[in-house]
């Protein structure tokens, strides 16, 4: 990669960097460990991740990340400084010294000398995760982040710490930029057969792609995912979480009972990979794969990893699977990988929303947003552009796409790098909204596939008034995450800041007026003032989970919690309570609630469709009631009005849902 190239993308760092900061009135090191977790957990190269910062004498922690299963945990340390120069640099008694910092970090809270007493304490969280995963997870890592250039060219080595093996890895500038220049996927994966896998050829394949057919040993497959995770299934559609489910429990059964059986039983997998290395030679002549380039498992992620995890307990050696491996043209990846996912599965059904068929949503938000003028706010004296990043990256593109520095500050005036909005974020923002904050609190990725499902099932509407109430939606959010900042709770500031979000959409049924929000481009102070208040009172809720042995961070991800912060007894004051939209017919609309249940408001869509009554907008909206209702909240105002209006008119016409509705005393009582 060019130096030069390199430079843009440290200067564009520190931009993000820096917009971040300001976004969330955060630390500079703490925006840039946000930037970089995210980024990595989006690449699959870790699962989750939590920033939590932690420096003592000796000691030092950025974050980490615990998969799901509870078999791998990452630990992250990094290094950011606000220069973009060639000086910046970091050489290997550095690089050892912060990797120290991580062992006695990990050393300290085993031997209980970190132990702290605030279970409200993100770092005391962490230390509890460290004490309990350590023991019994299959692999640890430690990563050393920087957007410094590293000087060393020796290779970092495992250790031993405490029984375990711990790989260590430096993440530093110019491997970060080769990474995110490189397109979406991450650091290509060479898997290596030193024995060789005898393989069969198909014949009459073009030019696009070729076809093998080949046993992989599951002992080998079972170490690829040891050593890659969840990037070995980074372009599957689904990832594994956890051995549950009916075909995960078949597959742990054969391989109790039956392993040597299992090529038998098992419909093996289907992987792609941009290049095969082979071996034509040996006394048997016989055709073999040494080195796959690029290979991703885009069909079995659930074989895959299932074999993994059972050999802790079971003995693989005689475990066979059969794969088809279809080597695509590099060029053709993102085109052909994704129709292979779909038509090759054979193990689970796999739904539109598996396969990001739902994309169109976000291409069209990036349409619309691209052309969205916002009215000028208090950090903006001119119109601006809100920018949605619909893939990583696409903001530096398109700052590196003009031509000189006058051009990209003349963008950056029009597109300021503090309103860009990533996929994941839009995800946090609607579920914070639709008042599901333990469905955010999960992760990113894990909200966002959630979030893929739901924008399915409900296919709203994109246009000029959505885009409109997701920037404000946007602004609401990031300035709850500032004012929860300067509570100085002492951590789970994002746990705080979801349900924060949610309880003033419930409290206010809601109708918090996020015209107003657009128009303005800000809060108002009653609402500022309403989010402190409601913020406070979250904050006792989550960081007090039942039992003295629940986690905070597992707390905050169970609908108890939810429901717990829900029944907080607050009302908004007089001043808020004014700007809210109004009541008169949202209370008759309420009522009318009352008598009805989702189902209802599910026929009246399919009725809709059916008949060509309604349109695509129309039928959005009543989906948004029957989805309000199933979940056992208020619609928004708006939809409301509009879905109500919609069910008067299809009663006139001979409409009545299939059969009776009533609805739940819950549902009621919210109401």
């Amino acid at each position: 990669m060019r130096e030069s190239d390199v430079d843009t993308y440290a200067y564009n760092l520190l931009e993000e960097v820096r917009a971040l900061a300001e976004t969330n009135d955060s630390d500079p090191q703490e925006a840039f460990a946000s930037v970089m977790l995210e980024q990595l957990a989006g690449d699959g190269l870790t699962e989750d991740p939590a920033v939590v910062r932690f420096r003592d004498h000796g000691v030092e922690v950025s974050g980490f990340g615990v998969t799901s299963d509870n078999r791998s945990l990452d630990l992250f340390i990094t290094n950011y400084s606000p220069r973009a120069d060639h000086a910046h640099k970091i050489n290997r008694t550095e690089i050892e010294a912060a990797f120290r910092r991580l062992e006695n970090f990990v050393s300290r809270s085993l031997s209980g000398a970190l132990a702290r007493k605030d279970p409200s304490s993100e770092v005391t969280g962490l230390i509890r995760r460290v004490v309990e995963s350590y023991p019994r997870v299959d692999r640890v890592r430690f990563l050393l982040i920087t957007n410094a250039r590293s000087v060393t060219k020796d290779p970092i080595v495992p250790i031993q710490l405490h029984g375990r093996a711990v790989t260590r890895e430096v993440w530093d500038l110019r491997r970060l930029a080769n990474w995110t220049t490189s397109g979406s996927r991450a650091e290509p994966i060479i898997a290596e057969f030193p024995a060789g896998l005898p393989c069969l050829g198909t014949p009459n394949t073009t030019d696009d792609y070729s076809v093998l057919l080949t046993i992989v040993p599951g002992v080998d497959l079972a170490e690829l995912y040891a050593r890659h995770g969840a990037r070995l299934l980074e372009l599957n559609v689904r990832s594994f979480l956890q051995v549950r489910g009916a075909v995960n429990a078949g597959i742990q059964r054969t391989l109790r009972e039956y392993p040597e059986r299992f090529l038998a039983y098992n419909n093996g997998i289907a992987a792609t990979a941009s290049a095969v290395d082979f071996d034509e030679g040996g006394p048997d002549q016989q055709r073999k794969i040494r080195r796959i380039y690029d290979l991703q498992i885009v069909n079995g992620g659930q074989t895959t990893a299932s074999i993994h995890h059972a050999r802790r307990t079971t003995n693989i050696s005689s475990v066979l699977v059969q794969m088809k491996l279809t080597v695509v043209s590099p060029e053709r990846l993102d085109e052909i990988v994704p129709r292979i996912s779909a038509y090759s599965n054979t193990q689970n059904k796999v739904t539109a929303s598996d396969l990001k068929a739902n994309s169109g949503f976000h291409v069209d938000v990036e349409r619309i947003m691209r052309t969205l003028w916002a009215p000028p706010g208090p950090t903006h004296d001119n119109d601006t552009h809100w920018f949605y990043e619909r893939a990583r990256g696409q903001y530096a593109n398109a700052l590196a796409a003009e031509s000189t520095r006058s051009r990209q500050k003349i963008f950056k005036e029009i597109n300021p790098a503090s309103q860009k909005i990533t996929k994941s974020e839009l995800a946090k923002y609607e579920a914070s909204w639709a008042m599901l904050p333990q469905q955010v609190c999960l992760g990113a990725e894990k909200n966002f596939t959630l979030f893929s499902e739901w924008i399915d099932q409900r296919q709203p509407l994109v246009d000029k008034d959505y885009c409109q109430r997701l920037v404000a939606k946007a602004i609401l959010f990031r300035q709850a995450d500032r004012l929860v900042a300067r509570q100085n709770f002492g951590g789970y500031k994002a746990n705080i800041v979801a349900y924060t979000v949610a309880k003033i959409a419930h409290a206010t049924g809601s109708r918090v007026d996020l015209d107003r929000v657009w128009r303005e481009q800000a809060i108002t102070p009653a609402l500022t003032e309403s989010l402190t208040e409601i913020s406070i009172l979250v904050q006792k809720i989550i960081t007090s989970p039942p039992g003295s042995s629940t986690h905070v961070g597992e707390w905050t991800k169970k609908d108890e919690c939810w429901e717990a912060v829900r029944d907080i007894d607050w009302v908004p004051p007089p001043t808020f309570n004014a700007e809210l939209t109004p009541l008169d017919s949202y209370t008759d609309d309420v009522r009318a609630l009352r008598d009805s249940q989702a189902g209802d408001w599910q026929d009246l869509a399919a009725w809709g469709a059916s008949t060509g009554t309604f349109d695509d907008q129309q039928r959005a909206a009543v989906r948004d009631v029957a989805h309000a209702l199933a979940q056992g909240n208020i619609p928004a105002g708006k939809q409301l009005r509009a879905a109500s209006r919609l069910m008067g008119l299809a009663l006139d016409r001979g409409f009545r849902p299939s059969q009776p509705h009533n609805r739940s005393s819950e549902a009621a009582r919210r109401a």
